[in-house]
């Protein structure tokens, strides 16, 4: 499976630095909120070792709402977790968030609060490092996530994560600011 077009399109518009990081993740997230059609496009990056693991919420859209918003970073046991299931086959698929072992333990607090009932995940590497990862959620109900949905957001990662890498080879300095800040431009 091939990204759509005005995604392949955005992702040469960063590589080129014709726009910036942040619009670049903003965009993407509206994207794949519409390709999948999910409640909720996200996309997150991991921070801290094993023991301090922390995920921040990079970009999320809201597709009922039709807007960007913000999202908590998440931090504790849940997301070593999370980060451990990513890391083993690429994905999760939580029909049921809930009970999903994978997380579970993100729906113990305040995420039970957010209506998010089913999420399907699948990670990112930049330069061979597991960065993140870019999440669909359905709000409200569950949602049984098919194979076509997986492999679309797989695709979407793929050529996401290579434009990330292409753009930071570009960068000047030698911290890996792309995903982190936008003070550059």
């Amino acid at each position: 499976m091939t990204p759509p077009p005005e995604l392949r399109q955005l992702c040469s518009e960063l590589e080129n630095r014709e726009i910036k990081r942040s619009v670049f993740l903003k965009r993407c997230v509206r994207l794949v909120a519409s390709e999948l059609e999910c409640s909720r496009a996200g996309i997150w990056m991991f921070e801290g070792g094993n023991e301090g693991r922390r995920l921040t919420c990079l970009a999320m859209f809201d597709r009922a709402r039709a807007r960007s918003t913000n999202v908590p970073a998440e931090s504790g046991p849940q997301v070593a977790t999370y980060f451990a299931a990513l890391e083993n086959s690429g994905f999760v698929v939580a029909d049921d968030a809930r009970g999903h072992p994978a997380t579970a333990g993100f729906f113990e607090d305040h995420l039970n609060v957010s209506g998010v009932r089913s999420l399907l995940a699948v990670a990112f590497s930049v330069n061979g490092r597991l960065y993140g990862a870019f999440t669909c959620t359905q709000v409200g109900g569950t949602s049984k996530w098919t194979h076509q949905q997986l492999a679309a957001l797989r695709a979407i990662a793929g050529r996401v994560s290579l434009a990330i890498a292409n753009a930071e080879r570009h960068e000047s300095d030698t911290q890996p600011a792309l995903l982190g800040n936008d003070s550059a431009r």
